[in-house]
């Protein structure tokens, strides 16, 4: 079982000469995140989403505090999806599939063309990136994460530059995805629908990288937007945001 702990987790950066004062990113964040379950990390720019993801996978250093990413205590496998897709232009889908498998063996390939179907690619395995859709390329994106079968699936906002349509079928795919195989999940977005559409709990941040909310989302997958009961928790959602907002512009600082 993959575990995700952080305590105090801080991060500050220097000034530079762009920025002649020094910056918080992330002020003393705490928390757990176990088993198989899909943790949504919501907020407006400047609220650290992305630099605790990044700590989380190791790319940056925290200023103080720590985190451990580990599976039955040993440190875990982290697979990571960005904002774009990432594909080597001069290979074929499949191939881009396969560049993340150490062995190049029937049982990968068959591996890598279930995941495909699983995002409903299959036809497109012999095509290059350049003749598929950004949709279609993120969607490859989304599998191949999967393909390298991670304890822990960290993702950056991967939807943000689709447009309503192209994310909706996205966040269709992701779900059947993840409920094949029920990774421990980070994901992070500043959308209150995806988030409730996504996640089995949010934890919202506040500008200056401070937890203001964590709330669970209590509902049946697969989630659809327009779903009576979806959009009765986006709107405690907007309530909290609201609230949120409130207490950062009259200078609250409480969580």
């Amino acid at each position: 079982m993959a575990t995700i702990l952080i305590e105090n987790l801080t991060k500050v950066y220097p000034p530079t000469p762009t920025y002649p004062q020094q910056v918080q990113a992330l002020g003393g964040v705490s928390m757990s995140v176990t088993g198989n379950v899909f943790v949504a990390v919501l907020g407006p720019s400047g609220s650290g989403k992305t630099t605790l993801l990044n700590i989380v996978a190791g790319v940056e250093e925290p200023t103080a505090g720590a985190v451990r990413v580990v599976q039955d205590g040993v440190p875990a496998q982290v697979g990571y999806v960005f904002q774009e897709p990432r594909l080597l232009p001069w290979r074929s889908v499949l191939d881009n599939m396969l560049y993340v498998q150490n062995r190049k063996s029937d049982r990968s390939k068959r591996e890598a063309e279930f995941y495909l179907s699983m995002v409903g690619l299959s036809e497109v395995a012999h095509l290059y990136p350049a003749q598929l859709s950004a949709g279609m390329q993120q969607r490859v994106g989304i599998a191949r994460a999967f393909l390298v079968n991670p304890d822990v699936l960290l993702m950056d906002e991967p939807f943000s530059h689709m447009d309503a349509l192209t994310g909706r079928s996205l966040r269709d795919y992701l779900q059947r995805i993840w409920l094949h195989t029920r990774k421990t999940a980070l994901f992070v977005t500043h959308d209150v629908g995806e988030a409730v559409e996504l996640a089995d709990r949010i934890l919202m941040l506040r500008p200056g990288g401070v937890v203001f909310d964590d709330i669970p989302v209590n509902l049946q997958r697969p989630r659809r937007p327009d779903d009576p009961a979806v959009r009765a928790v986006e709107s405690e959602v907007l309530r909290r945001f609201d609230s949120m907002e409130a207490a950062v512009r009259f200078g609250d600082q409480r969580n």
